[in-house]
């Protein structure tokens, strides 16, 4: 009986780490991660197996949302602000036309009073209608060749970041139509606009248009103008 109690007393004075309730208290606890949690905790194995820190569709994964929780901006490789090739970037959708940032090929007209009405710009039969309230009203004037008119009409065209103003043409008394070919370089005749340009509208090529009183020259009859009208080219 002695024996066995001296043994006991032996074992607990060679091993700290066991007590007689049983609990474990060595002081040699392994700092690392356990068995089980391996893998779970360690950055290192995370990152390498579920992030990417490159470019990667992980916005996708959680609802659709991008990581900066805006929404998924699509297919990767799929630009949806790049023109395609050739394509003036703004022409097919430029910014809303402001007169008073507009660069003048003719008179600067913004300064005009909008008391005109243009009510709508159409196409028809191979010709450009502006259906103005003012062509029978405007006084009339005549021009070399003995040509009596009594307005201009314009084009804004954006280019290079900016809006560009020209008149085209000349309006008779009553007149409203003019072939739609007339819309082009060499009838605007100036720089960057002009005939050595080639310019002529593209389908789908945002324009304003509208008219004002003789402006193309130093000729003048009433300095007054319509409000310009967006147009698709069709």
């Amino acid at each position: 009986m002695w024996r066995s109690s001296a043994l006991v007393v032996l074992l607990c004075a060679c091993d700290p780490g066991v007590f007689g309730d049983g609990r474990d208290a060595s002081p040699n606890v392994d700092a690392g991660p356990s068995a089980r949690d391996a893998g779970s905790r360690d950055a290192g194995s995370f990152d390498a197996s579920s992030v990417d820190s490159g470019p990667s569709d992980a916005g996708t994964r959680v609802s659709g949302l991008s990581d900066s929780g805006l929404p998924d901006a699509g297919p990767m490789g799929v630009d949806a602000g790049t023109p395609d090739a050739g394509v003036d970037a703004g022409t097919l959708d430029p910014p809303a036309l402001d007169l008073s940032r507009v660069t003048w090929l003719h008179t600067d007209v913004s300064g005009w009073p909008e008391v005109a009405a243009l009510d709508s710009v159409t196409f028809r039969s191979g010709q450009i209608c502006l259906d103005y309230n003012r062509a029978d009203v405007w006084p009339i004037r005549t021009i070399s060749g003995g040509v009596d008119v009594v307005a201009n009409p314009w084009v804004f065209i954006w280019r290079d970041g900016r809006w560009y103003g020209a008149t085209w043409e000349w309006l008779r008394p009553g007149q409203r139509c003019k072939a739609q070919t007339s819309v082009a370089g060499d009838h605007i005749k100036r720089s960057p606009f002009d005939a050595a340009s080639g310019w002529r509208p593209t389908s789908g090529e945002v324009l304003y248009f509208m008219v004002s009183g003789l402006a193309r020259s130093t000729e003048r009859n009433a300095m007054e103008r319509t409000r310009p009208v967006r147009v698709v080219w069709p």
